[in-house]
C-alpha cells in the first residue's frame, strides 16, 4: 500500500488557502490599523500566483511526493515575498491624500470582507472532505 494517499491534492491545496487567506486577512488588517499614517502605503497578499506556484509544485515534484504547502509552510519568506504594493486606479490620477498615504477604508473593508468570504467557502470544502473521510472510516456509521 506505498501508494496509499490519506489526504488528495485537492485537500492539500484548501489548506495551503486557508493559511494564504489568513495571511492576506492580516495583510489587509495592517492596513486598515494603518489608515491614518502619514505615508503608509496599501499591501495586499497575491494569493493567485501561491496558488498556481503549489499547482505547479505538484507537477514538478511528482517523485519528490512533496505537499504543495510544504515550499510555504517551511518558509515564511515565500509569503512575505507575495506581498506588494497596492496602486488603486484613483491614486494615479492625483487624488492621493496630502499625508501620502494609499490606504481607502472602503477598498480595505471591501476587499477583507471577500478574503473573508472566500475563506469560509474554504473552510466548507475542507470540512466536507473530512467528513467524507471520517464518514467512510466509520464504515457508514454515525
Amino acid at each position: 500500500m506505498a501508494g496509499l494517499k490519506l489526504f488528495s491534492f485537492t485537500q492539500q491545496l484548501l489548506e495551503l488557502s486557508l493559511r494564504v487567506r489568513g495571511a492576506r486577512h492580516e495583510v489587509l488588517s495592517a492596513n486598515i490599523a494603518n489608515a491614518d499614517t502619514p505615508g503608509y502605503r496599501a499591501r495586499d497578499l497575491d494569493f493567485e500566483s501561491i496558488m498556481r506556484s503549489a499547482a505547479e509544485t505538484r507537477e514538478s515534484s511528482a517523485t519528490e511526493r512533496k505537499r504543495p504547502m510544504d515550499k510555504f509552510a517551511t518558509a515564511p519568506s515565500e509569503l512575505r515575498s507575495a506581498i506588494y504594493e497596492v496602486e488603486f486606479p484613483d491614486h494615479r490620477h492625483g487624488e492621493e491624500r496630502l499625508d501620502g498615504n494609499s490606504v481607502s477604508l472602503d477598498r480595505q473593508m471591501g476587499m477583507m470582507t471577500e478574503n473573508a468570504l472566500a475563506y469560509e467557502a474554504n473552510l466548507t470544502l475542507l470540512s466536507r472532505t473530512l467528513a467524507a473521510l471520517r464518514y467512510a472510516i466509520s464504515e457508514g456509521k454515525r
